[in-house]
């Protein structure tokens, strides 16, 4: 065996060809296998050439390699004449994209861009199989093919000659490599080697095609609310760095939804468009009474957009817009339906090492009922800054964090604070391995208040306000670690402290970022335990738990935490049912176990101190093997303040699927609230059928809440989809939420 470059390839045939007293000149190889400058490579046994013929023979474990084409076979012959190669014998041929064809013999020209084969195997960059009876290269980019058969399907181990699960059968195919498209002509697609569908005319893109305009998805779908309607989605490529995305939604009635999708990248960033707009139809509630949206002109905007400036700043924009607030979950297929309310956001942010800065614009929109457009505040704008310094002498850093925010609105409160909060922390470990954190800060809040009506009280204030809050704080942890036989457990206990004075609410300054206190595993530890600023997380506490963790092959992983406060004041009227309204607090738990994958179990919750009831619980468990496995969601969250009435606030789900065969899957699934208003939310089952090449789903789901314009109701749906073909879904019944089934994939 040899290799052989341009130059190489020269020498190495002059000396073969002398030993047999036949010449060869340099020129003529050139013309045979270097034409326009491109370097050819030749592995051969043997090579023969004959002067008077013009022709070069190589024979045994022939491989020729010309601008990422690579030929192999046992018998090569080029005629230099003609131009013309021919190959025979074990003959492959590798494309440069991926493609790698089997025939019984090839007539290609030297540079192995044309010709015709005969018995044509292909295998594709995706492992798909082509087979033809023959084959002819037009150019460089396009191969016909006649009597062809495609597919993606495997084969069959046990025995390969039995057809695939599906296949294209057509008696003429063109592949045009340069736009990456297959065409076939006279097509039948076959299940099971059993004629099943056809068509004059089927194309698809090449499979390493990443992104091409054309259909998507197609969906026919039925309910009360909407009557028949069709979802089609189309795709179009603008160029390299744009497309868009063409969802019209047509109705029985003549009447319909048109979705667009716009998609651009930029040199440093990118921008996108969603939208949909309705000329207008009837609209009716759950009672069948007409509703104002009724015969008027309803849409969605949605635009976002990212800019790097420069390697430290960038900034965007998303805005979220709709007309009114039940057309998003009207027509859910336009991906918004379970969202509450809308956020448009301006901003603008910048990274300097381990410190950040933003300016933030916010605009909100409710969709609930009851929402009101006028009561909604905005946020124009809201600034941070943080810093965070070098560690210093001491082994501490500093650090300054910055907030500045005007809320306004149209009716209601309205205020402008400014609140900085610089600080100085440190940790420490010592010999004995333990760990500390000891650390202290001051907060200045200055705020300008308008328009503030306090709770149970008629009166409205004006007022400027002043405060500042100083803290100081220490934290203890000392892990053990313990091996026993094939059992590793690690003990933590984790102690910590927190000074401060024990600040009450100035009755004139409101509470717009800090509504909903929620004390749980994660900030039990923390000296700040409110997400927002106007309420002050004040008063001294110690608090204390314990990180238990398991390890073992045999019984599986655990992981424990417990942890509770005690505070060295009487807490405020504001702590009320967060678990923080006495003394010592309520208990927080989270516990983990994991057995082999065979059980799983995940819970954390809130505990009452004393009748050690559920004042918070969410929790998830699954037993069984994916032959049969059980899994249940449960999330019990406390009674809102505002609503002490308010049972509901419990929900389970219950999930009980199988993978019963190779490549079958089923699943049956309940919601229910709990409590006093218990019902069933809603009933779903289902059952798939995929492999590498097709996938078959069908879903059956019963859904009894309504809501306003939203009925209770049962849908069908089926999904087929074949690879690189596309796919075909429908569905049927009453929509509890019209459109929620239509996907595209």
């Amino acid at each position: 065996m040899r290799h052989i470059s341009r130059t190489i390839l020269f020498a190495f045939v002059v000396f073969l060809l002398s030993a047999t007293a036949l010449t060869l000149n340099a020129s003529m190889l050139d013309r045979h296998l270097a034409k326009d400058d491109e370097n050819t490579l030749l592995y051969a046994d043997e090579i023969i050439h004959e002067k008077e013929t013009g022709t070069i023979t190589a024979r045994g474990h022939v491989e020729i390699e010309r601008e990422g084409r690579v030929l192999r076979a046992d018998v090569v012959t080029y005629n230099d004449k003609t131009d013309i190669m021919t190959a025979s014998g074990h003959v492959r041929l590798d494309e440069p994209s991926g493609e790698i064809i089997y025939v019984d013999y090839a007539e290609l020209t030297g540079d192995l861009k044309t010709g015709f084969v005969n018995r044509v195997r292909m295998t594709l960059s995706d492992n798909a199989r082509f087979v033809a009876n023959r084959g002819e290269r037009e150019n460089a980019h396009t191969s016909h093919f006649d009597h062809a058969v495609y597919s993606p399907c495997n084969l069959c181990k046990v025995n390969p000659q039995n057809p695939p699960f599906w296949q294209v059968k057509a008696k003429h195919v063109v592949f045009d490599e340069k736009a990456q498209d297959i065409y076939y002509t006279d097509a039948l697609i076959e299940m099971f080697g059993i004629p099943t569908f056809y068509t004059p005319y089927l194309r698809h893109p090449a499979p390493n095609v990443k992104r091409r305009s054309g259909l998507l998805s197609l969906t026919m779908n039925q309910s009360t609310a909407l009557g028949w309607f069709g979802i089609m989605e189309y795709f179009w490529v603008i160029s390299q760095d744009k497309d868009i995305t063409l969802t019209p939604m047509i109705r029985g009635n003549g009447n319909g939804v048109l979705a667009v999708q716009y998609r651009q990248r930029l040199e440093k960033g990118q921008f996108s468009f969603d939208g949909s707009i309705d000329p207008g139809a009837k609209v009716v509630d759950n009672k069948g009474n007409t509703l104002k949206e009724s015969h008027r002109v309803r849409w969605h905007v949605a635009p976002e957009a990212k800019y790097n400036f420069t390697e430290h700043i960038r900034g965007g924009f998303r805005i979220e817009r709709v007309s009114d607030q039940t057309y998003l979950r009207r027509y859910s297929h336009l991906g918004l339906s379970g969202r509450t309310f809308l956020t448009s956001n301006v901003y603008g942010e910048g990274f300097w090492g381990r410190s950040y800065a933003s300016v933030q614009n916010y605009a909100f929109q409710g969709l609930r009922e009851g929402d009101k457009n006028a009561t909604t505040p905005f946020l124009l704008p809201w600034i941070t800054v943080n810093y965070l310094g070098k560690p210093d002498s001491w082994g501490g850093r500093w650090s300054i964090d910055g907030d500045g925010l005007v809320l306004t609105r149209q009716e209601g409160t309205r205020y402008g604070r400014l609140s900085a909060t610089s600080g100085w922390q440190k940790p420490y470990v010592s010999t004995w391995g333990d760990m500390y954190t000891i650390g202290a800060k001051l907060r200045t809040d200055l705020y300008e208040v308008h328009n503030y009506n306090p709770p149970n009280n008629l009166t409205k204030y004006n007022a400027n306000i002043f405060r500042v809050f100083p803290q100081a704080y220490a934290t203890w942890n000392y892990p053990f670690f313990r091996q026993w036989r094939s059992y590793r457990v690690v003990l933590e206990p984790v102690m910590g402290i927190v000074g401060a004075p024990n600040l009450s609410q100035p009755t004139k300054l409101p509470n717009e970022d800090s509504l909903f206190i929620e004390f749980n595993d994660t900030d039990v530890m923390s000296e700040s335990r409110f997400a927002g600023l106007d309420q002050i997380d004040g008063g001294s506490r110690f608090n204390y738990g314990v990180n238990l963790a398991g390890f073992s092959g045999e019984t599986g992983n655990t992981g424990l935490f417990v942890g509770q406060s005690l505070a060295f004041q009487d807490p405020g009227q504001y702590l009320a049912k967060t678990g923080l309204d006495k003394r010592l607090s309520d208990v927080v738990a989270r516990l983990k176990y994991n057995y082999k994958g065979w059980l799983q179990f995940k819970t954390r919750f809130l505990l009452d101190r004393t009748t050690f009831h559920f004042h918070r619980n969410e929790t998830n468990a699954s037993i069984g093997k994916p032959i049969l496995r059980f899994s249940t969601d449960y999330i019990h969250l406390p009674v809102l303040k505002k609503n002490p009435d308010d049972d509901s606030r419990k929900q389970i789900r219950l999930t009980l699927s199988s993978d019963f065969l190779d490549n079958w899957s089923a699943s049956i699934t309940t919601t229910r609230n709990m409590g006093k208003r218990s019902q069933t939310l809603s009933q779903g089952i289902s059952l798939t059928y995929h492999n590498e090449c097709f996938t078959f789903t069908n879903t059956l789901t019963k859904k009894f809440y309504a809501d306003r314009d939203l009925q209770p109701g049962l849908i069908y749906m089926f999904r087929i989809s074949f690879k690189n073909l596309g796919e075909f879904s429908q569905s049927f019944g009453v929509l509890n939420e019209p459109g929620s089934n239509v996907q595209a994939f």
